[in-house]
């Protein structure tokens, strides 16, 4: 009996500091944020400092991300804001998928160092298939539409306060509406039999409508939730055909430049053409943007803005940019002032960046 409660004891301790964990993240928002960004400066200061540094580094960035989204997680809920039954499936796949994105670099260069460019390249391989499962099963299982990169982005904290204090200040207005019968809320023109609202029965500024008062939690869940489907959750735009192939050559891509690369090899063009025209024609064949949400106009701005990383992924990088490139950042250290102080570090950093996979074919 005893052996078999451990388990159950266990969980319960981990669900109590689950909860102690949110709870003082919720009341410490602002030393929350300070010890996230400390945490991401400190994983630049140790780069370079010691044997191992680069993967400690790396190790501690990936910490900072995902205490981020943890801790994003954790305001999520405060804020009242829980996605859909139908969602939670997506919603697991994407935390996933975030984990995942957030994790790979740190996985590539402990598999490099522990297993050498075979390993590496066998970690490379598995998360990449991995990744493009669970976004195929997203957008097509699951209608996820375009998906971004993080999958689930950082939240915005300060929004989530604000629909939680207005929240909040509702729950209270509940209570004192329950004072008010509706005939109180209420007066009838003796002219023309219209309804007027009394003052005692005005919203609060933030939310304050001029028509006639609905039963008071019934307004305040329809303010609630106009906010939340307005300002902190998007469904994902209906993808037509067109688009529905620009978003299936998108996903494609990583694995399709895996599978090339071995079969002509690293120093290959081939890859390298595949790779850019499948990314090119995911682009064109997605069209005119000015129709999708916010989050997904930003997100074709990346993908486009990233074409540029071409020029860094070999045998492009090799055989043109290099060169050019190093250069071009000499000339700068030398005629600009002060500026040899971050193009050095760059200069010295630049090769191990650009044998890292997913540092230069990111996705």
């Amino acid at each position: 009996m005893a052996a078999a409660s451990l388990p159950a004891k266990f969980e319960h301790f981990l669900r109590e500091l689950k909860d102690q964990y949110a709870k003082t993240v919720r009341n410490n928002p602002d030393t929350v944020a300070q010890i996230e960004t400390a945490v991401r400066i400190l994983s630049f200061l140790v780069a370079g400092r010691f044997e191992n540094g680069e993967l400690i580094s790396e190790l501690i960035y990936s910490a900072s991300n995902l205490l981020v989204f943890i801790n994003d997680n954790v305001f999520r809920a405060a804020s009242k804001y829980l996605p859909k039954v139908a969602d939670v499936a997506k919603q697991r796949l994407k935390t996933w998928l975030t984990v995942l994105e957030y994790a790979e670099v740190f996985l590539e260069m402990a598999a490099r160092k522990k297993w050498g460019n075979k390993g590496a390249w066998i970690v490379i391989t598995v998360i990449q298939i991995a990744k493009t499962v669970m976004r195929f099963y997203v957008l097509l299982k699951l209608d996820g539409g375009i998906g971004t990169s993080p999958s689930i982005q950082p939240a915005d904290r300060e929004l989530l306060k604000t629909v939680h204090e207005e929240h909040d200040s509702l729950e209270d207005a509940w209570d004192e509406e329950a004072a008010y019968s509706e005939e109180e809320k209420t007066f009838t023109l003796k002219s023309s039999g219209r309804q007027i609202r009394t003052l005692h029965a005005s919203d609060h500024n933030g939310i304050r409508t001029w028509g006639v008062p609905q039963s008071g939690q019934q307004s305040a869940n329809n303010n609630i939730q106009s906010k939340k489907k307005n300002v902190l959750f998007q469904s994902p735009s209906v993808l037509n055909k067109k688009r529905l192939w620009a978003e299936r050559l998108y996903i494609a891509r990583p694995l399709t430049h895996l599978c090339a690369a071995y079969t002509f090899g690293l120093e290959s063009w081939k890859p390298w053409l595949v790779a850019c025209g499948m990314d090119v024609s995911s682009l064109f064949l997605m069209g005119d943007t000015h129709d999708l949400k916010d989050k997904e106009k930003a997100e074709m701005k990346r993908r486009s803005l990233l074409l540029l990383y071409y020029l860094l992924r070999s045998p492009c990088y090799d055989q043109v940019t290099r060169d050019r490139l190093i250069n071009s950042l000499k000339v700068v250290s030398q005629y600009v002032p002060l500026s040899g102080i971050i193009i050095r570090p760059i200069l010295e950093y630049l090769p191990t960046w650009q044998k890292m996979y997913f540092y230069v074919w990111t996705s």
